[in-house]
């Protein structure tokens, strides 16, 4: 639902777009499908992990940039000819990663933040670039469960969404509070499920 809210309502994709996601655990897994599902021309996958990105490309990445090892905003600008992307997608919720977002926009171009910052963490803004370029920021936090809710079920059904493939790992009820700290330093490669069963240890 994250996914689809971001890419449908908040970014308003259109066919053809090009689109930038960075953060490739199990909420940029499933935008990078979204996006691929509702037409977009080219979906570029930004993360540090490299079975991240193999995985990306697997759910319908275009291109692949380790930000590690290459400057995320040269390797998009190479990517669609020095225009930038129309939609960035920030799935992490760090400052450093919403600030770059912001980077790597075409004139126009739409960023949605979906992944939440601990704590109040705040991001700078160069406030006079979004406004000559007529660029916009919108957060999405989910989709619209009456309207979407059906969509999105459908296009698991159907084989389009890789629901299953982006869970990563199953722990159980006594593991969760571990898996929670893990998730947060970035050790989960894509969503962790926990099993209620309270009799599993």
């Amino acid at each position: 639902m994250t996914a689809y809210g971001a890419v449908r309502r908040a970014a308003a994709l259109r066919y053809g777009e090009t689109v930038a996601v960075i953060g490739i655990g199990g909420g940029g897994s499933n935008i990078v499908q979204v996006a691929h599902e509702l037409g977009a021309r080219k979906v570029i996958a930004i993360d540090v992990d490299d079975d991240k990105l193999e995985h990306a490309i697997r759910y319908g990445a275009s291109d692949v940039i380790n930000s590690r090892h290459m400057d995320a905003r040269e390797r998009v600008l190479a990517v669609t000819g020095g225009r930038g992307v129309d939609v960035a997608i920030e799935a992490l919720g760090l400052p450093v990663t919403f600030e770059q977002a912001l980077t790597l926009l075409a004139d126009g171009g739409r960023m949605v933040p979906v992944g939440l910052a601990a704590g109040s963490q705040t991001a700078a803004v160069e406030i006079n670039r979004l406004v000559r370029r007529g660029q916009q920021v919108c957060g999405s936090y989910g989709a619209r469960t009456r309207t979407d809710l059906p969509i999105v079920v459908d296009l698991a059904a159907r084989g389009v969404l890789d629901y299953r493939g982006v869970v990563s790992e199953r722990v159980s009820l006594y593991r969760a509070e571990e898996t929670y700290r893990r998730l947060e330093h970035g050790a989960v490669s894509g969503r962790a499920v926990v099993e209620m069963a309270l009799n599993d240890r």
